[in-house]
């Protein structure tokens, strides 16, 4: 899934997650899989020069700390990206499941704005899609439940939004400037304080205008739903007469329901749990049936 972050400056940029599928031989111990993918050293120069080239140009962080102490990555003479890093001999996941990357002290070194910098300052990246594109594009390996979440959150975070509003207040009101007093909720319309209050750039405004796509999830998710005997979710029209709903023998049809019932025909069918169904069948809304994938 993807989706297409624009900032206050600048060209857009995409936040991605891949899933490598669990049958990938590359994959078969997390710790090589890791690191046949991404890497946070400079390449030998003799046996890869376009790829040192471009670590140089596109991957290198700051320099900052005590060379450029006002490096927007500064807070209070700190590097908020944890700059420069340590070196390692090897790959590891730490216990909160966080991927530190191999960088090892092999004597690599690469000049920026006059200062040497080495296998400490490297942005993780992967060497073909560097190679591919030209462009910063920074790799990074995802572990735990925690991380996915993180990401998903991140990913679907949308634009940069500010809000101010202005009330009047009595003399001596205890309440001015109380965002929660009952008369400063009422009739709040959250989508259009969104509309007002987000920041729209001239790159997502023609972004937008050419219709480009702005998120997208390759394969499509869809709910399993799960529920008691009679308590599936229904939709109906308002002006739909609720009796006539309920006496409709369709209303107690669900994907859980018809799960037991494709079970019960289909012996092939009970090897598969229900979060593994949609993989060899597929939900029909409107015969309200599983059938199989072609």
């Amino acid at each position: 899934m993807h989706t297409n972050e624009f900032q206050k400056r600048g060209l857009p940029h995409s936040h991605i997650l891949t899933w490598v599928a669990h049958n990938n031989p590359e994959f078969l111990t997390p710790l090589s899989g890791i690191d046949s993918v991404i890497s946070a050293e400079i390449p030998d120069k003799n046996i890869d020069p376009l790829g040192h080239a471009l670590v140089e140009e596109f991957m290198i962080h700051g320099p900052c700390g005590k060379y450029n102490p006002n490096s927007p990555c500064m807070k209070d003479g700190f590097c908020t990206k944890r700059y420069p890093k340590l070196f390692r001999e090897e790959t590891i996941i730490d216990e909160d499941g966080f991927t530190i990357y191999r960088r090892r002290d092999n004597g690599r070194t690469i000049t920026k704005n006059g200062i040497t910098l080495d296998n400490r300052w490297v942005v993780p990246h992967n060497l073909f899609l560097l190679k591919k594109y030209n462009a910063h594009i920074n790799v990074e390996a995802c572990n735990t439940y925690n991380l996915n979440k993180y990401l998903f959150k991140y990913v679907m975070k949308g634009p940069d939004c500010a809000r101010h509003s202005l009330y009047a207040t009595s003399p001596g009101d205890s309440s001015a400037g109380d965002t929660d007093h009952p008369e400063n909720n009422d009739g709040i319309d959250e989508i259009e304080e969104y509309i007002k209050s987000r920041y729209l750039s001239a790159c997502e405004a023609a972004w937008r205008l050419l219709g480009y796509e702005i998120h997208e999830k390759t394969p499509a998710v869809e709910r399993l739903y799960v529920h008691l005997p009679g308590m599936n979710i229904l939709t109906c029209h308002e002006e739909e007469d609720l009796q006539d709903i309920l006496d409709n023998p369709d209303s107690q049809i669900s994907m859980l329901t018809q799960w037991f019932v494709t079970n019960q025909n289909n012996s092939d069918a009970r090897t598969l749990t229900y979060c593994e169904f949609p993989s060899k069948w597929t939900w029909n809304l409107d015969s309200k049936s599983w059938t199989r994938r072609k």
